[in-house]
């Protein structure tokens, strides 16, 4: 991958990553002890849970101008919509590509995460990651199911909630790039123990943080 065309780039070469996603599991983590031990991507409204995340991801526009641009948030934030971009100081535009596959060739360009377009924003943040060089990723709040509720987040910034056919479609969606990843050379492990996803071990987030 091509990061250094990219001016200001992360560079997170063969550091850990907590990806943060908006299931309601990413509440029981323990994600203050990972805190200067890891670096941490949050997906929309979970950057509440750690404020202190290195950076924030959102696919929907209408949660960026509800959240006034993630305002309170200090770390780098990344959006693919030109408007957001525009309209926010600090935003970074990214581009999507119709494909369930986490891209590399091209620094700020990822997959959306459904071949027919769409898909969701953790699985763009978690492209993003994999761009910036982490090496290990740990997945927290990654449920891909309604059976554990809703998304984490509430009030004003809830703009949207998945739905079964899309959790669904999420899910099969992460679970095919298994191969792709290990090709790469990039360890995933999944720390939301009630994930609906198969292909990544399960390991409390807890004791993936020992191997720190």
């Amino acid at each position: 991958m091509n990061s250094q065309s990219a001016p200001d780039w992360p560079d997170w070469g063969g550091q850990t990553a907590l990806v943060i996603g908006t299931g309601p599991s990413a509440e029981d983590c323990p994600l203050d002890a990972a805190q200067g031990r890891a670096r941490a991507f949050a997906v929309k409204s979970a950057w509440r849970l750690a404020p202190w995340a290195d950076a924030v991801y959102g696919l929907d526009r209408g949660w960026w101008i509800a959240t006034r641009g993630a305002e309170g948030f200090a770390g780098r934030k990344f959006s693919p919509s030109p408007i957001v971009a525009n309209l926010y100081h600090g935003v970074r535009l990214i581009k999507l590509r119709p494909y369930a596959k986490i891209l590399v060739g091209e620094a700020g360009t990822v997959g959306c995460g459904l071949r027919t377009g769409g898909g969701h924003s953790g699985f763009q943040a978690l492209n993003l990651a994999v761009q910036f060089g982490a090496r290990r990723i740990l997945l927290v709040g990654f449920d891909m199911t309604l059976a554990n509720g809703g998304a984490h987040w509430s009030g004003y910034d809830e703009t949207a909630r998945p739905d079964v056919r899309r959790c669904a479609a999420w899910r099969e969606a992460l679970d095919d790039c298994a191969d792709q990843f290990r090709e790469l050379g990039v360890e995933v492990v999944n720390c939301a123990p009630r994930s609906a996803l198969t292909a990544y071990p399960k390991v409390p987030l807890a004791e993936a943080l020992t191997w720190l």
